[in-house]
Formats: C-alpha cells, structure tokens, sequence
C-alpha cells in the first residue's frame, strides 16, 4: 500500500496557550486536552477547520473536529494541506485504529510525552479518495450504531434514577418522612473480606475453584464484571481461612479502600457462591430491606458523598466498618421497595440485551478498522453469519431508521410501562434529546401545514407549563429549529409566506423517521 508522511498532508496550528484546568462543564465550543475522552467546554473557539488533535502528555489520543473548537496547551493541532485530495476522517480512523503507532512515540520519565516530529514522520496510507470516502461512510455508519446503543443504556440508567426519586424521594433528606435505620439494624450482618497469600490466588478456573472478586470487578453502573482479569481461589480456602468473607448473589458489595472509593455493586446469580478481598464490605439484607434499594440508596449522590467524606487516611483512603454499620437511611414499606426491584429488573433486562448489542457492533466496528486499511472493506468469511447481519443493519440506507409515524416516543425509546404509569412527568427528563422535540413536532402538526415557533408555543405551552412544571423553553426550541434544518437531511424546511410576508417552517419526510 502507498504512503506518505504525515508532514506532507498536513499543516499544524499555533500551539494553544490555554491551561486544561481553564476548560468548563458547559460552553459555547469543544474544549479539547491531552485526555482521550472529550468533557470539557469552553466559551471561545481558536479553530474552525476540519482537523486531527493530538493529546501530547500521558496516554495517546487522537480526536476528530469538524466544528469551532479549542484546545489546551499539551494538544498539537493539524489540518489537511490545500492541495491534497484526502479524507480527513480517513486518516482518523487510521490512526485510532492503529494507536499503537502513537503509543510507540510517548517518551521520557515519569509523564511521557509524544513530540510533533514524531507525528510529522509518521507513514499515513494512501487509498484512491473514492475508497477512502467509502471507508469513511462505512465506519461513520459502524460508530453511530454504537452510539445510539451507548445513548440508549445511559437513557435507561436517568429512567431509573428518576423512578428511584419519584417513588422515594432522595434519600439524604428523605422527603416522604419515612422511618430511618441503620444499616446494622436492616443487615444479617456487615463485615469485610480477607486477601490470601499471593500464591494461593489464580487467574484460571479449576476444579472445585471459587470465583474472587477485586475492587475492579466492581462497576461504576451497580453490577459485577467478572469477565475482566477473573481470580479464583480453591475451595478449601474459600470454606476455612476465608469463611467470613463468603459472598452470595444479592449480597451487595462496597469497595472501602481508595482512591477511588464508593464503587457499589450487587452480586449476581452466576456462581452460587464467591468470595472478596480486604478492600470490599459486603450488606446482607434481612427481609426488612430490599438488596436492590439498598443498592440505590448507597449509590445515590448525597448518601455516597456523605459516606466518603467520613473516609480516613492520607495516602491511602479507608471506610472502616463501623461507619458501614453506622449508615442511617429511610426504610419504606418493603411492598414499594419490592415493586421499585420489579422495574428495576425489568429495566436491567433491557440494558443486558443492548449491552450484547453493543458489544457485538464493537467488535465488528474494530473489526472493520483493521480490514479496511488492508484494503479488505468487506467482512472476513469467519463468522459470516454473525457480522451479516450486522453488516447488513450498518448497511441500511437510511442509518437504521424507522417509520415513527404512528409511533409514540416511550414505544420508539423501549420504555418499560412501569415507568409511563407510575412517574407523571417521565417525558420530561428527556428533554435534552432530539427525539423529546422531534416527537413534539410530529404530533402536534401535519405535513401540510406550515408553522412559526409562536405557533409552537401556543400549542405545546399547556404541555410544559402544566406537565413540566415549567415555561415554554423558547431557546432550546430556537437551538433545535436551527438543527433540524441544518441536518442532512433536514427534519425542517423553511418557506416563505407571502399572505403574511413571513418565513415559516413545515415537516419534512424526515421528521416522521429516527
């Protein structure tokens, strides 16, 4: 395959002389730093080129940009020379596919560090730019699929915080006056677990072998990752020297030993029984207390950030045991605590099949990242019938679309009827998503007819006043006005009314699709 150094496709901005630390929670423009996640904002742009940002400090990252953005001062910025015919989100995808050709340039003790000379030297190949763009199209396709399944689990995770919240209310002030306990009190018993001698832990299963469990097993969403550097110890230890520390699905597990602390995750079913180290407390529920709603309360904001400020230490952070037993919470009635666990499994079962899905689409879009820069933009023969059928839906002409129509948003989005009959205002935690107004827009007005944002107001200000609580939100209502008729293709067009002189707006076949 044909290559071409980095130089001579690219040119380099000014270095940015803005500190990672000046970035904000919310801002007009991307604020991109050396992390390989984007989190930060900021009010003021320095670029507005299609470009590649590069993290000079720590790990490697590469970033995309093809809107206003602005950097810190530890990113190199490039962007495409004038004269050359390339895909800038070719080259991209080359490169986070092969991070392993940045990684080779961090050097130094310490913080190491990825010089421009290095990128400039790097090899980039060359593909006719129609491949290049079809590449493009294909992993652009592969990574909103991802997307959407990573937008839907989080949509899930909000639904039911919000449905915690609604039913009991948070827990910290405990607004519905329920009686409070301590945890020593609603618990068989609280203890911690016990760390046997290095040799006598495993990476690999055996016969008779338990399953041990880390602090890193714990996740940050209340479930248990085993899959992720499994240990195991013998039976024998798990029934003497650790016989304490015996763990049982829905026991619920705290990690006590930090930073970071305050990881909280209950137990599943899939071994009957397990065991952890020193670093994890484990709650067993008496019958006066559900696992899964002493999961919440322990994982909600105020009662975790209460339990850590208690913490002791200096370089090594510890929650003894007796602030665990000492943790006061309200108890409801165990008959609503019974029906929040119904929605939570229900819920959890939902999540469980978009995770698989996701998964699966990670897997292929890695797998497409590396066939497409061996020129093989198909899918290899091994297991054709697993990747067609993702194939086929990344394929799909319109992005997986589908007619909405008759469609309302809590059948579009899977929202469990648990949540729609019990939480009033449920649709107005969405509100920060395109779908909350496209769905809006094409309910409450035809093909036909042609509108202004007053007549929108009009018609949904009853909707927002009286079922959210709030005034009609006339500059998300501009903000989204704006999106939909810059969309490709557009969910909005603009035409021009002559009786009244005034450009109005009308629905696009689009707006019926997502």
């Amino acid at each position: 395959m044909i290559t071409e150094k980095f130089s001579d496709l690219f040119d380099f901005a000014k270095k940015s002389k803005i500190k990672a630390g000046d970035g904000l929670k919310e801002g007009l423009y991307p604020f991109y730093t050396s992390s390989a996640k984007l989190s930060k904002r900021i009010d003021i742009f320095q670029e507005d080129k299609i470009s590649l940002i590069f993290g000079t400090g720590g790990k490697a990252s590469v970033h995309y940009a093809d809107e206003q953005f602005s950097t810190s001062t530890d990113c190199i910025v490039a962007f495409k020379k004038e004269n050359k015919e390339l895909n800038e989100k070719f080259v991209y995808y080359y490169l986070f596919g092969n991070i392993h050709v940045l990684e080779r340039g961090f050097k130094g003790a310490g913080l190491k560090h990825i010089s421009k000379k290095y990128i400039q030297n790097l090899d980039i190949p060359i593909l006719p730019i129609e491949i290049q763009n079809k590449i493009v199209d294909l992993l652009n396709k592969a990574s909103k699929l991802v997307q959407k399944r990573e937008k839907n689990i989080a949509l899930l995770d909000e639904l039911l915080r919000m449905q915690f919240l609604e039913m009991f209310g948070d827990p910290m002030f405990n607004p519905k006056k329920y009686k409070c306990s301590t945890l020593k009190d609603v618990c068989h018993f609280i203890t911690k677990g016990t760390t046997p001698k290095a040799k006598e832990i495993h990476t690999k299963s055996f016969e008779g072998s338990v399953p041990f469990l880390k602090v890193y097993n714990i996740t940050d969403n209340g479930t248990i990752d085993f899959s992720y550097k499994p240990s195991y110890i013998s039976k024998e230890i798990h029934s003497n020297f650790l016989k304490r520390s015996k763990v049982y699905p829905n026991d619920v597990l705290m990690n006590i030993v930090g930073p970071p602390l305050g990881k909280i995750g209950i137990v599943n079913s899939s071994f009957e029984e397990w065991n952890v180290n020193q670093a994890i407390a484990i709650f067993r529920c008496t019958n006066l207390i559900s696992p899964i709603y002493l999961l919440n309360v322990l994982r909600s904001e105020n009662i975790l950030n209460k339990i850590i400020r208690k913490a002791v230490g200096v370089r090594q952070l510890n929650i003894s045991l007796e602030i665990c037993r000492n943790i006061k919470i309200p108890i409801p009635p165990i008959e609503l605590q019974n029906q929040f666990e119904t929605i939570h499994h229900n819920i959890q079962t939902q999540k469980e099949t978009l995770t698989q899905s996701k998964t699966e689409l990670e897997h292929l879009y890695n797998s497409l990242l590396q066939e497409s820069f061996k020129g093989e933009i198909e899918v290899s023969k091994k297991e054709v019938k697993k990747k067609d059928s993702l194939m086929s839906e990344i394929k799909k002409k319109d992005g997986e679309k589908v007619d909405i129509t008759n469609l309302d948003l809590a059948t579009f989005l899977g929202i469990p009827d648990e949540i729609t009959s019990t939480q009033e205002k449920w649709m107005f935690d969405l509100i920060s998503l395109d779908e909350f107004y496209q769905f809006l827009l094409k309910d409450n007005f035809t093909k036909e007819e042609a509108f202004t944002l007053q007549d929108i107001e009009e018609k949904l200000h009853h909707f927002f006043y009286h079922g959210g609580d709030m005034d009609f939100p006339n500059a998300n209502w501009q903000q989204i006005i704006f999106k939909f008729i810059e969309a490709k293709p557009p969910l909005l067009e603009q035409i021009f009314d002559k009786e009244t002189a005034t450009v109005k707006l009308k629905l696009t076949d689009e707006t019926f699709k997502a």
